[in-house]
């Protein structure tokens, strides 16, 4: 489908996993896509109506400056956001946990995800209203104590995500959450490059009697789907796929 310069999408931490998928899956659905990371997308700044943006998202001056360059693309506004950039620490005993790790999640989590939405708000405003999605995770609960530090960033995230439903519903923002429970990328399964084909998450999920890894492809769906909610759809919610009791 060509991609339509009414409807844009961005997409942050769009150089590989969710992100790159979320980025496809937008482009397929006849969106112009922003994609910003660190490491660009070599693969999709080859699809038309796609404009890849190299910075690091911690960066306010860098993100302000990846965003000045892509001004024609933007000057109409946007009508979806999907904060999925972030990293997770490797896991440690909480009595042992460093505040230093604590902080370094979240600059990585919520600093990345707090910038883009200052700066994307009156770009969503501009263009009548549109949305804000969060790429969460059912950690935040603080299921598994090990995981602490990244957990809390992403706790923060959904704290800032209802901030956001209420600060922008005048504007006909909706933000939501979406925590899709493990996903076949290099997060998850170490070793991983690009996209994991169906039939090793099938067999996967055989070994383990269950379903609960599922792929980036599948959760991007999910994602764009969700971001596609009208200014009067739900706001402030989570939308937990991880077949965890929230």
């Amino acid at each position: 489908m060509a991609a339509d310069p009414s409807r844009v999408a961005v997409v942050s931490g769009a150089s590989s996993g969710i992100g790159a998928a979320v980025a496809a899956e937008f482009s397929h659905r006849g969106y112009t896509v922003v994609g910003l990371s660190r490491r660009g997308n070599p693969a999709l700044a080859r699809t038309e109506g796609y404009v890849d943006l190299v910075a690091d998202l911690c960066d306010e001056e860098a993100v302000r400056a990846a965003l000045t360059s892509a001004s024609e693309t933007l000057a109409g506004g946007v009508k979806a956001v999907v904060l999925n950039a972030g990293a997770s620490p490797e896991p440690t005993d909480l009595v042992k946990a460093e505040w230093r790790v604590a902080a370094q999640a979240y600059e990585t989590n919520v600093r990345t995800a707090l910038t883009l939405v200052q700066a994307m708000a009156p770009l969503l405003k501009q263009s009548g209203g549109g949305s804000l999605t969060f790429v969460g995770a059912s950690l935040a609960n603080g299921y598994e104590p090990k995981r602490w530090a990244y957990a809390a960033s992403k706790a923060a995230m959904t704290t800032l995500m209802r901030a956001c439903s209420v600060e922008f519903a005048d504007d006909g923002v909706v933000a939501n959450e979406v925590r899709p429970g493990p996903v076949a990328t290099a997060m998850t399964m170490p070793g991983i490059d690009g996209e994991v084909s169906d039939a090793l998450i099938q067999a996967v999920n055989a070994g383990f009697g269950t379903d609960w890894l599922k792929s980036s492809r599948t959760v991007a769906q999910w994602i764009a789907t969700i971001a596609e909610f009208p200014s009067n759809g739900p706001t402030g919610q989570v939308f937990n796929y991880s077949r965890k009791v929230l």
